[in-house]
Parts: structure tokens; sequence; C-alpha cells
């Protein structure tokens, strides 16, 4: 009971001067799309589906001696079919920034996931298949201290986990239990970033260790650009690694067109390709259109 108040005391007295002088900012985001689907076998699951929507709110105050308090909560929403709106918490951090850089509790994404994910995966939904599902990348972890500071061309984040209840042990995030992540950025030149990330994590949920370690690299000129990315995924005695390359250029102002290719290979599942194209058209006003197909085969099925 004590550990309760106190946290409870702790969380108001950060959060006091955000609700009364804090800068609030409402976002969201709804992505409905035409999910359209040919198995090799079985039944066609074709569907209009949502696509990761939100729902937001930031708050951030200035605490005078160049520190600033922040705050942040965003939720998924349901919006292709008649369900409760508010689905489930993608983010709640309350932290504080200052020359120091950033420190934010809660749930919130990965050291690995902003550092390296983010370039392994740069779809908006597709590329999960290959990423995380498949290959374990991690996205959010909850119950996570995470900080946060650049130091010239190199930018880095430090997470860790305090979950020994194993509270909040979301499998579709992929990070469960104690642990700790590090991932490094570096602008080698003003055309190209190079990242690392590490991440380990002890057991939850009757599930084994888990290790993994990505690398990254991202170059561009004019409009066209080209990552690459790698990870490597050890649960336990079983390992699995992802290798990813996407290319993209601007067509004109308004649309982008980007090509995909991973390959991944388990230990015990074998082998799994990957081909994704996206195109991506931004009508003004808030408004996008956008395709994005792939074609997914596994030595399983």
């Amino acid at each position: 009971m004590n550990k309760k108040l106190l946290a409870l005391a702790v969380s108001a007295a950060v959060m006091a001067p955000v609700a009364s002088q804090a800068d609030v900012t409402v976002y969201g985001r709804i992505n409905n799309a035409l999910d359209l689907r040919s198995p090799d076998e079985g039944d066609s699951t074709s569907d209009i589906s949502n696509v990761s929507s939100r729902f937001g709110i930031k708050a951030s105050s200035d605490l005078g001696n160049g520190l600033t308090a922040t705050a942040r909560y965003e939720f998924s929403t349901v919006t292709d079919k008649e369900l409760n709106n508010i689905n489930d918490l993608r983010i709640g951090t309350v932290g504080i920034s200052g020359g120091f850089g950033s420190i934010t509790v809660g749930n919130q994404w990965s050291a690995f996931y902003d550092t390296v994910g983010t370039h392994i995966d740069p779809t908006y939904t597709l590329g999960y298949y290959m990423y995380s599902s498949f290959a374990g990348g991690p996205y959010r972890a909850s119950n996570t201290v995470k900080y946060s500071n650049s130091f010239g061309p190199v930018y880095l984040e430090l997470d860790v986990r305090i979950n020994e209840s194993d509270e909040g042990a979301d499998v579709a995030e992929k990070i469960r239990g104690d642990g700790a992540g590090l991932g490094l950025s570096f602008a080698a030149t003003d055309n190209l970033t190079l990242a690392a990330a590490f991440d380990s994590e002890d057991g939850a949920a009757g599930a084994e260790d888990t290790d993994r370690t990505g690398l990254a690299a991202k170059w561009t000129s004019g409009g066209w650009y080209a990552v690459v990315g790698w990870h490597e995924t050890e649960v336990g005695d079983v390992a699995v690694d992802n290798t990813s390359i996407y290319v993209g250029t601007g067509i004109g102002d308004s649309t982008n067109l980007m090509v995909g290719y991973q390959t991944a290979s388990h230990d015990v599942d074998g082998d799994a390709d990957q081909i994704i194209l996206g195109v991506y058209h931004n009508m003004g006003g808030g408004l996008k259109l956008y395709y994005e197909g792939t074609s997914v085969s596994y030595d399983a099925g």
C-alpha cells in the first residue's frame, strides 16, 4: 500500500504544473484501408481494415531553469467497425527534459525500434509481417524508463524495463519482461546515417530469455533514398535473422514510391521472403492516399 501511495504522490507532483500551465496538443490519425488478400490455400480474408488509427494528447510545461515537464497519452482506436472506439493504450508517459537530455517513464517506443527498427520497417503496416511477426522485432515496451539525448552527430537512446510482475506483457509488442535496450544513430555525412541497437530481456510469462541485435544504414541523394537493415533475435537456443532493403523516390511534389524486399531465416520454421510495394500521395489538408501491397512466402506454407 505504501508503494502505491508513493507512486500516486509522485505522479500528482509532476503532473500538477502540466495541468495548470501546459501547452496541450490534441492529435490523431484515422487509417481505413481496403484490405485485399489472396492466400494460397483457404478462403480469402479481404476486409475493410483499421490500420493503426490513434488518438492522442501531448502536453509540455516550462519548469524554469531550462527544464520542461512533458506528458503524453496515445490510444489505439477502432475505426472500421462498430466497437468501443478507444481500444488500447499505445503510449502513456510522463517525463522531464533539459540540457541533460530527456527522461520519460511509462509505456513507450523502445530504444531498439526508435533507432534501428524504423529503418528495417519503414512501412505503414505490411512490413511488420517479417520484422515483427516472423523475426521478433520489437515496437513499444511497457514499464519502461527511457533516456534520450543528442551529442553532435550521435543520437542515443537507453531504456530500462522494470516489470518483474509481467504486467502489460503484450506479445504483439515483443518486449515483455525485465530488461534493457541501447540504440545509437550516427549522422556520418549529410547523406549517410548509420544505426545500431541491442536489447536484452529476461523471460516473462513463461518465455525464454531474449537478445536482439540490429544494424541499419540510410543513404539519401536528391529525391532518392535507400535503407538497408539487419537484425537477429535469439530466444533461448533458437535464432532468427532478418535482412531488409528499401529504395524510394519522390514523384512530383506530392507522391512517393517505395519498393522493399525482406528475407529471414529461422532455426526452426525455415526461411521466409517478402516483397513490398508502396505508393503514397499527399492530397493536402491532412488527407493522404496510399497503397501498400505485399507478397509473402514461407517454407512452412
